[in-house]
């Protein structure tokens, strides 16, 4: 798509030159590396101070007034939130099970082995649950796509699958100790993979979702300092799982291609496996979301075929009114191009594209159209 293009698809006639302080989740910071250039030539405005603080950083700064605009992986539940403080659900990614086993190629973890990895209670790689994963049948959907090359999707805007692939499976492990590397602090990211924990394997994963993973832990994580490291971001979970043998942790997809780490296929409710880079699989999850005031409630141990058990979005958090027209038209076309152009213009970061026709997409154009000065 030209420059042309994007600005026309995104211009709201405001005048331009604005500046919106943006500051929160670190899960987003690559996808907006790659179109902070692309957003300037479209809009004619910048963003300024992101530093990736956290899901935790962007409730606080939105909070206080430091920025115009905070993001974040989870709903801001925080006691100073702005009086009517919007939750735009901008764009939908999936929580990537990533791991460092000196290969990137796929293995499958079903959700109830991802549950007991995490959880502490499978502790070794050639665990005899990892082993029956990874050697067995299954089926991969194939999907149909329309002329421009986008999937296919049915009334309720799940893709369309236009067969199964089966295929076997044989992968071997070592006889080595799961390192888990997760987030300390508050992290949306954390929010979004207990909360899924918790509503697939129950019996295992006892606790509610949370931002801070150690509290959403099912025992003590302490008890076992060598089985669980934490790092502060999306960035170092990365580089520690990277530079730890046998580690595996949750993350946002690119950081496992910047790193180079394994990523898995996560074998649904269904028993299908799907990948995390299918952006059919984050649609058909996102298909059967409820929204409610922009919140995003998934239904994650659904038995649709297709969809993808770990699905999560960043919230972009917006004030109802600003202090200039252009100012609120620039914080608006800064949503809008973060949700409609940028997943395109970031391709391979496991960003997914969002129609404007979806229900996803309807919900962020109607929210938008609630910013005003």
């Amino acid at each position: 798509m030209t420059s042309a293009l994007l600005a026309l698809s995104v211009t709201t006639g405001y005048a331009k030159g604005q500046e919106v302080r943006v500051d929160g989740a670190s899960s987003v910071q690559g996808f907006m590396d790659k179109c902070k250039a692309g957003y300037a030539t479209a809009t004619g405005d910048t963003y300024t101070g992101y530093t990736a603080a956290g899901s935790g950083g962007g409730k606080t700064k939105i909070g206080n007034g430091t920025v115009d605009l905070g993001l974040s992986d989870s709903e801001n539940k925080n006691a100073d939130k702005p009086a009517g403080q919007l939750h735009i659900p901008f764009v939908a990614w999936p929580v990537t099970i990533m791991y460092n086993l000196n290969t990137t190629k796929s293995v499958n973890l079903s959700t109830d082995t991802i549950a007991k990895i995490f959880a502490g209670k499978i502790t070794m790689w050639n665990d005899p649950q990892i082993v029956a994963d990874n050697n067995k049948t299954y089926q991969v959907p194939v999907y149909k796509k329309g002329p421009d090359g986008k999937p296919v999707v049915d009334k309720k805007g799940a893709p369309v699958v236009l067969r199964y692939n089966t295929i076997k499976t044989y992968f071997s492990f070592p006889a080595k100790k799961i390192i888990v590397i997760y987030r300390v602090g508050n992290s949306g990211t954390s929010n979004n993979f207990t909360k899924a924990l918790n509503a697939l394997a129950p019996t295992i994963w006892t606790k509610p979702g949370s931002d801070a993973f150690a509290t959403a832990f099912p025992g003590d994580i302490t008890s076992d300092p060598i089985g669980f490291q934490g790092g502060a971001n999306a960035a170092q979970l990365g580089t520690l799982a990277s530079s730890t043998k046998y580690s595996i942790t949750y993350n946002e997809y690119s950081f496992a291609v910047a790193n180079g780490l394994g990523v898995a296929n996560v074998i649904n409710p269904a028993g299908n496996a799907i990948a995390p880079s299918s952006t059919e699989g984050l649609l058909a999850s996102f298909s059967l979301a409820k929204y409610a005031d922009g919140i995003v409630s998934f239904d994650y141990a659904n038995k649709l075929p297709s969809q993808y058990p770990f699905p999560a979005t960043t919230y972009a958090m917006a004030l109802p009114k600003y202090s200039s027209a252009a100012l609120a038209g620039a914080v608006k076309d800064w949503i809008t191009y973060h949700a409609f152009d940028c997943p395109s213009v970031a391709a391979g970061t496991g960003f997914a594209v969002t129609s404007k026709t979806s229900d996803l997409g309807k919900q962020i154009l109607a929210l938008v159209a609630k910013i005003g000065s």
